[in-house]
């Protein structure tokens, strides 16, 4: 293994090298300048975790309790004519299931009914899904929103004629 002539240099000359050292006032003054690490203890991010969670729970608390975000109160300031859709879809289709329930009854009677009306059924939420969508697109459409009425009408006058022709 080949030496190196600056290492050499270096050991033999150590002591040389030495000589100088910084005098005690910049010693000082680095210390003035450095500034004290400031210690915080694993106790005080738990207070500001815990301060954050509580003013989350109680916001949410507070928001549910006053319904400031609750269906009621977004629908007071709705369109009129959304509000009337509304109420007339719920009707609508709460009729609609009542008079399915009593025709299923008789699904027991006469099976091969079951498939016609279902089809029909299904034909008619099928155009009234359209019409749902066409609604998203123009939401003032008066003429989308009488004819998603006139659809609802006519699904429970669906029902009201099968169940009297099928008298079960």
């Amino acid at each position: 293994m080949k030496r190196d002539r600056l290492e050499d240099f270096v050991k033999a000359n150590r002591g040389d090298f030495d000589f100088r050292e910084p005098s005690p006032e910049l010693w000082s003054r680095i210390a003035e300048n450095s500034k004290p690490r400031k210690v915080v203890f694993m106790r005080t991010h738990f207070y500001r975790v815990a301060a954050v969670v509580a003013i989350a729970v109680i916001g949410s608390v507070l928001v549910w309790k006053t319904g400031i975000m609750g269906p009621g109160r977004m629908a007071k300031n709705a369109d009129p004519e959304l509000l009337e859709l509304m109420e007339t879809e719920a009707y609508y289709s709460y009729q609609v299931d009542k008079k399915m329930e009593e025709i299923q009854k008789c699904y027991f009677t006469n099976p091969e009914l079951k498939d016609d009306i279902e089809s029909d059924l299904n034909e008619l939420e099928g155009m009234y899904k359209v019409l749902k969508s066409e609604l998203d697109e123009n939401i003032s459409n008066k003429s989308v929103i009488e004819a998603m009425i006139e659809n609802n009408r006519f699904r429970l006058k669906l029902c009201d004629d099968v169940l009297e022709q099928l008298k079960c």
